[in-house]
């Protein structure tokens, strides 16, 4: 993943995609991406939820939204 791209996300509400390896389903978290760590590989990202640290490797797709229409 290309951190020059990624970090322009910071800040900004996001649809995430993750696959862990061993799972067979993809799983979707929407929040604010707080901060990346590329040192460690870890994404910190606040959702409805409360905040949660993803491992970049993990990562298949970002795609930038607005709170608005994600909520529909």
């Amino acid at each position: 993943m290309n951190g020059k791209c990624v970090d322009k996300l910071i800040g900004k509400y996001c649809k995430i995609i993750t696959k862990e390896p061993g799972r067979e389903r993809a799983s979707v978290v929407a929040g604010i991406i707080m901060e990346i760590d590329h040192n460690a590989g870890f994404l910190t990202i606040e959702s409805t939820q409360g905040i949660d640290c993803l491992n970049i490797d993990t990562i298949v797709a970002i795609k930038p939204r607005s709170e608005m229409k994600s909520a529909q």
